[in-house]
Formats: C-alpha cells, sequence, structure tokens
C-alpha cells in the first residue's frame, strides 16, 4: 500500500513538471528576439559652407522621414535601429525639400550594420554606404584612417609602427592585420601656418575587431582625432 502511495505522488510529480517544462518552452518559443534591428549611422564629412544635411526615408510619412536631421560639419552619430526592411533613401540639404543630394536603397538585415558616409572626394561631394558588419573569420583587427581635416596632410603610428604616411584630405586608408588588443595611436601633422602638430588616441580592438580613425577638426577648428567603433552599438 505505502509502495502505490509513492508511486502515486512520484507520477503526479513527474506530471506537474512536465506541464512546467512545456508551458515554459512554449513561453519561450513565443517570446519575441531580443535583437530584432539592423544597425544605420549618418556622417557628415563635409565642410561647414556646405551647410547641415539630412537622411530620409522616401515614400513615408513625412513626420517619419528623417532619420538624421541637421547633422552639422563632421558629425559622426551612434548606430541607430531599424527593423529589417528595404529602404529608400536619400541625403538632402537641410531645407532643400526638392532636389536630393543623393538617392539610393539599402536591405537592412537583422544584426547588420552600416554608415552613410558623406564626405568631399577630388572636390566632388561623394556619398558612400558602408557595410561595418564584423565578420567572425576574420582573425585579427582592422583600423580605416580617414582623413577630413581640410589642408592637412596626416601620419599615423602604432609606437615605432607606421601606419600611414602623408594622408592627404580627404582620402582614407585601411590597415589590416593588426592585434586585437588596445592599440595606442599617434597622429603627426603641420598647420597651415607651418607649426608641427602631433594628437594621441587609442583604438580598443578588445571591443571590436574593426575602428576607424577620424581626423576631423573639433568645433573650435582644432586638430583633433576620433576613434569610432565600428560594427557594434555600444
Amino acid at each position: 500500500m505505502q509502495l502505490r502511495s509513492f508511486t502515486l505522488a512520484s507520477s503526479s510529480l513527474i506530471a506537474f513538471f512536465a506541464i512546467h517544462l512545456a508551458a515554459a518552452q512554449d513561453s519561450e518559443s513565443a517570446a519575441p528576439s531580443k535583437n530584432k534591428f539592423g544597425y544605420v549611422r549618418f556622417w557628415n564629412m563635409l565642410p561647414p559652407s556646405n551647410g547641415t544635411l539630412d537622411l530620409r526615408k522616401l515614400g513615408g510619412e513625412p513626420s517619419e522621414a528623417n532619420l538624421f536631421a541637421k547633422a552639422p560639419s563632421y558629425r559622426y552619430s551612434s548606430y541607430k535601429e531599424l527593423a529589417p526592411a528595404r529602404y529608400n533613401l536619400a541625403v538632402y540639404k537641410t531645407g532643400d525639400n526638392n532636389t536630393p543630394l543623393k538617392t539610393f536603397s539599402l536591405d537592412v538585415k537583422l544584426n547588420a550594420y552600416f554608415t552613410i558616409l558623406v564626405s568631399p572626394e577630388g572636390g566632388v561631394l561623394n556619398v558612400q554606404l558602408i557595410n561595418d558588419t564584423l565578420d567572425p573569420k576574420v582573425p585579427a583587427a582592422t583600423l580605416i584612417v580617414r582623413n577630413f581635416y581640410p589642408g592637412l596632410t596626416v601620419s599615423v603610428a602604432s609606437g615605432t609602427q607606421s601606419i600611414v604616411n602623408a594622408l592627404a584630405y580627404g582620402q582614407s586608408y585601411t590597415a589590416s592585420d593588426l592585434p586585437l588588443k588596445r592599440t595606442p595611436l599617434t597622429l603627426r601633422s603641420r598647420l597651415a601656418n607651418g607649426t608641427p602638430t602631433e594628437s594621441e588616441a587609442e583604438a580598443d580592438f578588445v571591443a571590436s575587431k574593426r575602428g576607424t580613425l577620424l581626423i576631423i577638426p573639433d568645433t573650435y577648428g582644432r586638430f583633433r582625432p576620433r576613434v569610432t567603433i565600428d560594427g557594434k552599438n555600444l
């Protein structure tokens, strides 16, 4: 009799856990993914004489059209979340609603990262769509050096290792096979009056395998580099 009671109790306990396990699994499968977005950022690297820029979705509600509004010169934004879809986009000068500087389509996929970069190239306005999505198969770090400081030619080194020499205004350079660690950077140039200038920065390749070194003026026109993390929404 005691054995029968123990068997019934055990069966009831097993049934209890089975029901709750099934309910938990159903709840997990019904729960939305924690990350259901792609990511886009917008960089205006044009001089102040060009005014501010807007990045807009075409064909949508006017109140929802602007993804980035009134981006000033040398503005480098963080990534913005976008639901995966195909977007028709346009870059406008702020206040000009009729003549886009550039139109293009962007396929935003889950966990994909993109930079839309507006920059001068050979005296011509250039709009680039850059895929920042990290490749997990790449075993080393990559640094992209972009010089958008008007009139300056810049050299970049890490310790005794030269990364790039005499990078002219409007040009970029990609350095690959860098170690996955915090990497100090030294930038050297000469100002318009001939005065040598030097600045320090650090690329954190522990946080990400890819970064961009932006050589741009700060709000006071001074020579100040900026390092961004690419391919991660930190």
